[in-house]
């Protein structure tokens, strides 16, 4: 008889027994083979556990967010001299996304998980995505297409070096509290779709969530979509909270998860449809996020 021990990739020895067929004894024979398996995790299991949020320490907290502050102002100011190179396109914004993505997620020990990637928009669209803080661009940078406007609120002007940023990849500003400028907004919004030929990422909420749930969503990205006859797609974002607690100071290495609905076509509907297509995505965020929640990991 000989005991194997395996050492997995989280250091949790597993021990089978094998018999050596010369040394069985007619009883050991009897022994059904399934036993020695009953104990060995399916491959889900094994996912499931690899992936489960694990706590890290205050101090490692502290020195982990230290070094993706560190990587966000490196990375600023890289993309502040392309976007002066580069003014009028949207290269700038795509790779601003990508690269705080890239490490910045690395370095907090996060992984994304994304379902739904085929339902990425090949035609210009509306992208709606729900809004819980700072840390958006970092988590969805990994999705964010290549040719995409954001729209953001007037103050966002003000930030040093990043507001001259946002203003050279054309993004979208508007004054919530100005129907003029929310007008302006408007149009902008339909000839960077139909005459542009970019999608048009926004956070329908307004503002960010904060971990305090969904927000109530405004009509203006409804009134976009449906101005220039684009499809609507949906991209919930899993409770940052959950992993990355900001307010707490708590952090956790784990597996964050973001979904992809399919396109909701927006053709041939009229300003008087806003408040039912509002009403229905509203309820398509709510599922999935509560979906969420009774699927944790």
């Amino acid at each position: 008889m000989y005991v194997l021990t395996l050492v997995s990739s989280k250091k949790i020895a597993t021990r089978f027994v094998i018999f050596h067929p010369i040394s069985m004894s007619s009883e050991t024979a009897k022994v059904p083979v399934l036993l020695l398996a009953k104990n060995m995790a399916l491959p889900e299991e094994i996912r499931q556990k690899e992936n489960a949020a694990v706590p890290l320490k205050k101090s490692n907290y502290r020195i982990r967010m230290f070094f993706v502050s560190l990587w966000a102002a490196i990375v600023t100011f890289v993309v502040f001299g392309i976007s002066l190179l580069t003014w009028g396109t949207t290269i700038s914004g795509w790779i601003y996304a990508r690269l705080l993505n890239f490490l910045g997620m690395r370095i907090l020990g996060i992984k994304i998980k994304v379902d739904g990637r085929e339902n990425l928009p090949k035609v210009p669209s509306v992208l709606l995505v729900n809004h819980q803080s700072n840390f958006d661009a970092f988590y969805l940078g990994g999705i964010f297409p290549r040719h995409s406007v954001v729209v953001a609120k007037r103050e966002m002007l003000k930030v040093p070096l990043f507001g001259v940023t946002l203003k050279a990849v054309r993004t979208i500003f508007v004054d919530r509290d100005d129907s003029a400028d929310a007008k302006k907004g408007l149009k902008k919004a339909i000839d960077t779709i139909k005459k542009d030929k970019n999608h048009i990422w926004i956070f329908p909420e307004g503002t960010r969530s904060q971990g305090k749930g969904l927000g109530e969503f405004k009509k203006g990205a409804f009134a976009m979509a449906i101005a220039s006859g684009a499809p609507i797609v949906p991209i919930v974002s899993e409770t940052m909270e959950r992993l990355l607690d900001t307010q707490k100071k708590t952090l956790f290495k784990g597996e964050h998860r973001v979904h992809i609905l399919p396109a909701i076509p927006t053709e041939g509907m009229k300003f008087r449809d806003i408040d039912k297509l509002l009403a229905e995505v509203t309820q398509l965020f709510q599922h999935e996020l509560k979906m969420f929640e009774t699927t944790k990991i």
